[in-house]
């Protein structure tokens, strides 16, 4: 072979290695811009899901298995098709990614656990004339401290949970028919510090307690070193003894 032909060849050869080079580039370039696209759409299926987040960040989800369940939505909303592998790889970095961050649910230092009932709920439509009652409802009904008291002013709504000794006082003040009266409620008061107010995700943390025990909340009351569960009566006893063990676990734990 003449020196000709073998820079030819040469220059043949390092024409198709530089072809390939650059093939499996723009191969590479086209899986990461799919997975920057995706990442994000998964990322959000995630955070919606609370159960998936949890089972991908503790590690016993069946990724997967998962991946295919996603599949139909991501491909939907993408509008290409997508590999169960590419998914999976991207629930993967989602979990390392989650695992630095801080927990949704932390435990929750409390302070002090206290107890209202028995009470009532009186709730009317809110006009100008009821709001201008308002004003002098506390010249009129004495409300000691061993007693609740608390109304919420809302749009179209003015609600009134009380303990249920005073019932009958509210009622005789206003003079104008409640839409609607509830009873044989409870208040659950969970106290603690300032600074924990300030903390992430410390009132979704005290919800959670409840939500797994499918205790329902008839109302929520708070203030920056309190979180007031109304609940019904029948559940009174399990709501407190659920937030007493929390309590007490972390007691133990400090």
């Amino acid at each position: 072979m003449s020196g000709l032909e073998n820079i030819f060849f040469s220059k043949q050869k390092s024409i198709f290695l530089t072809f390939t080079l650059t093939f499996e580039l723009f191969v590479k370039f086209v899986r990461i811009f799919n997975m920057i696209k995706i990442q994000p759409i998964v990322r959000d299926i995630i955070l919606g899901e609370i159960e998936a987040y949890f089972a991908l960040t503790n590690g016993y989800m069946n990724m997967s298995s998962y991946a295919y369940q996603i599949r139909p939505k991501i491909e939907l909303l993408t509008k290409k098709k997508v590999s169960i592998a590419s998914l999976v790889v991207s629930l993967s970095r989602l979990r390392k990614e989650f695992k630095k961050e801080k927990p949704l649910i932390h435990q929750v230092t409390i302070k002090n656990i206290t107890t209202k009932l028995p009470l009532s709920e009186i709730v009317y439509e809110k006009t100008d004339k009821f709001v201008g009652e308002l004003e002098s409802l506390h010249r009129n009904i004495s409300v000691s401290q061993e007693d609740f008291f608390t109304i919420t002013i809302g749009t179209t709504e003015i609600d009134i949970i009380c303990s249920s000794n005073i019932e009958n006082k509210v009622l005789k003040h206003f003079k104008i028919k409640p839409k609607l009266i509830n009873h044989n409620l409870a208040a659950i008061g969970i106290s603690f510090d300032p600074e924990v107010f300030s903390i992430p995700n410390t009132f979704f943390s005290l919800l959670s307690v409840t939500a797994r025990a499918r205790i329902n909340i008839e109302e929520l009351v708070s203030t920056p070193t309190e979180l007031i569960f109304i609940v019904a009566e029948k559940d009174f006893g399990k709501t407190v003894a659920l937030f007493s063990e929390m309590h007490r676990e972390v007691n133990v734990n400090e």
